[in-house]
């Protein structure tokens, strides 16, 4: 006679000691926060604010706001990374359970004519999960942090791509209307040669060089057109719309008004190191590993509990408990240790690399502002006081003509030269911001 009501007792007791034990260790697969964590720590290291209530319409002009708001909703590099933050978090939570129990039964039926066990119901749990349950934990959290950390990180690097872009675009087009006008200077300079050729003033020999001048003024509007349509496609790529075939246009105020400090060397490399989010992810890493030396090599225990029922009515419970021996115990334990000692080369290694870059910007950054700032405003001071006085000439009739189209054409080159220089200042300053982590912030004055 089979006795049901023990064991259904029995099963209901397993059932809800089975399912204490599991919300007791569960872990919130909500991962709001962690990606608010990742937007927040990337925000406090933009050195422009980005507002995600921004929208953009191709028949208004992009304005550099509008751009990294665009970029960020759109870009699936970072949706990758916030997926990954999901994932991390899940992963969290299903470190904190222990390993899943094992169920079985079985029914007996006597052909002997002897008294057998007609019912066997067994339970088995791993044990090892109690005392490396911190270990895992604490590994998987490391994990979720390089996640946000990479999430932040790819956020400061599309801002400072999208904000490089958009310079490109805004010098491009200042570029092509410097362009324009000495094309106009070529065409006015032609026209003036051929009516002196006409009187007889001129030969023949400088109508044609003035020609092939207008010629190659021409090829090089042609070229800073391309060069504009090319710097807006990559702006567009940068933002996540490589597909926009809409024509648009920018208007920039960045540049503009923005003043450029001096900075110290070891004031920007002591920033770098304490806020650039690769080097903390790499940190993490390092964290991680050494987490994961309490769980190399754990012994591996398991407890069971079982009931029994023969045909005699009598009922036994039969608790037991297994041990694993690990043969490859201490070459687990030298993997992780050699994980550890890889990661803490690749943080030394990705620290040597964070040097070099902000020396190396920082270098680029000086010369360029040393050529934008000085060079370039002691050039168009002396070149506008020449013009004024090549008009003045001119006026009292004592300057040719073509001289002063000259003259103007001159000044013309130098501000194209100024445009490129200022060009490189601005995608300077962002390498140097990159460099140290985003922004300027925190460093001390």
């Amino acid at each position: 006679m089979f006795t049901n009501v023990c064991s259904g007792k029995l099963q209901k007791t397993i059932q809800l000691s089975v399912l204490m034990l599991l919300t007791g260790c569960a872990t919130s697969l909500d991962a709001t926060k962690d990606l608010e964590r990742a937007t927040l720590l990337a925000q406090n290291r933009l050195p422009v604010q980005v507002d995600p209530s921004l929208s953009w319409d191709y028949r208004e002009p992009l304005t550099i706001e509008s751009a990294i708001s665009y970029a960020i909703m759109h870009d699936a590099k970072l949706q990758h990374e916030f997926s990954i933050i999901v994932q991390r978090r899940a992963e969290i939570a299903k470190s904190s359970l222990p390993a899943n129990p094992t169920f079985s039964g079985a029914f007996g039926i006597a052909i002997d004519g002897l008294a057998g066990a007609p019912i066997i119901m067994q339970g088995m749990q791993g044990l090892s999960w109690l005392w490396t349950r911190p270990e895992r934990i604490a590994a998987a959290e490391q994990t979720l942090q390089q996640s946000i950390l990479s999430a932040a990180h790819r956020t400061i690097t599309l801002v400072a791509e999208v904000r490089k872009a958009y310079a490109e675009v805004w010098f491009n087009q200042n570029h092509l209307q410097i362009a324009e006008l000495k094309n106009g200077l070529a065409i006015e300079s032609f026209e003036i040669t051929t009516q002196l050729a006409q009187a007889g003033e001129a030969s023949s020999l400088e109508v044609d060089s003035a020609n092939a001048t207008v010629i190659r003024s021409n090829h090089a509007v042609v070229e800073q057109q391309q060069s504009v349509q090319l710097s807006k496609l990559r702006l567009l790529n940068a933002m996540g719309c490589p597909n926009q075939l809409e024509a648009f246009v920018i208007v920039s105020d960045e540049w503009s008004t923005r003043t450029f400090d001096s900075y110290e060397e070891l004031q920007l490399l002591e920033l770098a190191v304490s806020n650039r989010l690769d080097l903390a992810t790499k940190r993490a890493v390092v964290q991680q590993r050494s987490s994961e030396l309490g769980i190399a090599n754990p012994p591996l225990l398991s407890g069971s509990v079982g009931f029994n029922e023969n045909f005699g009515d009598r009922q036994a419970i039969t608790p037991g408990g297994s041990i694993t021996i690990a043969l490859d115990g201490d070459a687990k334990e030298t993997i992780a240790q050699a994980k550890l000692h890889q990661a803490e080369l690749a943080y030394i290694d990705a620290l040597r690399t964070t040097q070099f870059e902000v020396r190396t910007a920082l270098e680029l950054f000086n010369t360029a502002k040393k050529q934008a700032v000085i060079i370039d405003k002691e050039l168009i001071s002396t070149l506008n006081m020449k013009l004024q006085r090549a008009n003045d000439t001119f006026r009292a009739g004592e300057l040719h003509p073509l001289e002063r189209l000259s003259i103007e054409n001159e000044v013309l080159v130098a501000n194209s030269l100024i445009i490129t220089d200022e060009l490189n200042l601005a995608l300077a300053a962002i390498r140097l911001e990159v460099a140290v982590g985003g922004t300027f912030q925190g460093l001390q004055k």
